[in-house]
């Protein structure tokens, strides 16, 4: 189901909202932003590049090599405000040559997040507070993650870096890991104790 227009107006607000605090924190380095939305089938997209007058909207495929992605909503913005694209065929843009902020909408796949960046960058996912990552069983972070829990969701950033992936659940995906351990556990205690009981009697 495709969030509403609204909710996806409030993502795109909260995402450029936090770029520009990245932005003015640490200026000397790129920034990108990622916000899942509410219902984790999608997020937005917040990459700031340089010196570029193209940009390619790719995921890793199956051997991790780049396949276009299916991006929507996009925006190339700068200082002075926002700026003309063209869409080429393949996920990509043209624009005039320079420094830009480019925005968009990208479908996720069994809450499973992978981004390649052109250039290493300064990366922050932000998850809603209806997903976690703290089960290692159900969630994961790429190496270097810094993840901060806060009433309104979840933080997890990294320094310099070209890929990053995130995992995520929610509390139903919880809930049934939890029913099916217990199941396995019975089902070793139904078969385990009657031949432990077997064994000590013939000793």
């Amino acid at each position: 189901m495709r969030a509403t227009d609204r909710d996806r107006c409030r993502y795109r607000i909260v995402a450029v909202s936090l770029a520009l605090i990245l932005l003015f924190q640490g200026a000397a380095a790129l920034n990108a932003t990622f916000v899942v939305g509410e219902n984790g089938t999608w997020y937005r997209g917040d990459v700031m590049v340089e010196g570029i007058s193209e940009y390619k909207f790719s995921e890793p495929g199956f051997l991790g090599e780049p396949v276009p992605l299916a991006a929507t909503n996009i925006t190339v913005t700068n200082a002075s405000g926002p700026v003309p694209f063209e869409e080429k065929n393949a996920g990509t843009i043209t624009f005039p040559e320079g420094d830009y902020t480019v925005g968009y909408d990208a479908p996720l796949n069994d809450r499973h997040l992978t981004v390649i960046l052109d250039t290493a960058s300064d990366v922050t996912v932000v998850l809603p507070d209806a997903f976690s990552i703290s089960n290692p069983l159900l969630g994961y972070t790429s190496n270097g993650a810094s993840v901060n829990q806060t009433p309104q969701g979840t933080i997890i950033t990294w320094e310099e870096e070209r890929m990053v992936e995130v995992r995520f659940y929610d509390a139903f995906q919880e809930q049934m890991l939890v029913i099916f351990g217990t199941f396995w556990v019975a089902l070793v205690v139904i078969f385990l104790v009657p031949y432990f009981l077997t064994r000590r009697k013939q000793e």
